[in-house]
């Protein structure tokens, strides 16, 4: 990981703009990508004093002012558990926080650990309680909204009866009364799961944050880990002490669609590589029921 020092004793901020801008733009090229490419780059801060911080930049205001809401109104309910915001800068969308114990529980034993995905899920209900839930009826309207807009760019990808049975899953949605919204990740993954040596979970990556049902911040644990060992799913439920009801399903269903249709317009094009391809159809398949798992 890229670091640099800066001179002590100065406003957060201020301490990281005395590094000339050239030094910054060549750092800044070869830094390394947030968990999300797309999303913008991080880079490691480290005072002469030895202390150490991440700023993080932002491509997009959205991806920015999520992370930002995230970190100022839900984050801080978590304590030590989740970085915390030091500075930001609104005009270059930047912001600096501080660093986490511990390594991301992807790639490591710890990624298919019952005990850190019980954590984990204790860890997620505590972000969802961060806040007072809002009832709203919005979140199937949204979901049909979206699906229309990437299904629009899916003629000859997928058939016109594979996506009305897709459409059918958020009608279901589209039934039911208003739900109550939570501060939820929605990229909930072992990737943003910070794992210490003593087995400590935290949580980091908030720019997808965002107000939807709870049931949001499962999907991505199903569709890469649940499927495979349903003792996951225990785990993380019993960690966030709740069962799915009915509805949830049919909440998470209706997630689904959205993020599959997304997931194939986004890899429609020649520069997505194979496997992103076979992840996405993967999805959509999943989706249908017509894969194996």
């Amino acid at each position: 990981m890229t670091q640099f020092s800066v001179v002590p004793g100065l406003p957060p901020m201020q301490k990281f703009w005395t590094e000339s801008i050239a030094c910054w733009v060549r750092l800044m090229l070869r830094t390394m990508n947030l968990c999300r490419p797309s999303v913008g780059k991080v880079l490691k801060v480290v005072t002469r004093s030895g202390d150490s911080s991440f700023v993080k930049w932002y491509r997009d205001q959205t991806d920015y002012q999520r992370e930002w809401d995230a970190l100022t109104h839900y984050t801080p309910a978590l304590g030590s558990d989740a970085p915390r915001l030091i500075d930001n800068d609104e005009g270059l969308k930047m912001l600096l926080i501080s660093e986490l114990q511990g390594e991301p529980a992807a790639g490591t034993a710890n990624e298919w650990d019952p005990l850190v995905h019980f954590k984990a899920g204790a860890l997620i209900r505590r972000l969802h309680e961060s806040s007072q839930p809002v009832v709203s009826d919005q979140f199937a309207r949204q979901c049909a909204a979206r699906f229309e807009e990437a299904a629009g760019g899916l003629e000859g990808l997928v058939s016109s009866s594979l996506l009305s049975e897709a459409r059918l899953l958020i009608a279901r949605a589209m039934d039911l009364s208003s739900l109550p919204l939570v501060p939820t990740h929605r990229d909930n993954h072992p990737r943003n799961w910070m794992v210490d040596p003593g087995g400590h979970v935290r949580l980091i990556d908030f720019a997808m944050a965002e107000y939807d049902p709870w049931i949001v911040d499962v999907f991505l644990l199903e569709q890469d880990y649940w499927r495979t060992d349903p003792q996951l799913r225990v785990a993380f439920l019993s960690g966030y002490d709740r069962e799915m009801t009915e509805d949830d399903l049919i909440m998470l269903k209706a997630h689904h669609a959205v993020s599959a249709v997304r997931s194939l317009a986004s890899t429609a094009g020649s520069s997505a590589t194979k496997a992103d391809k076979l992840k996405a159809r993967d999805m959509f398949d999943s989706l249908l029921g017509i894969t194996l798992f």
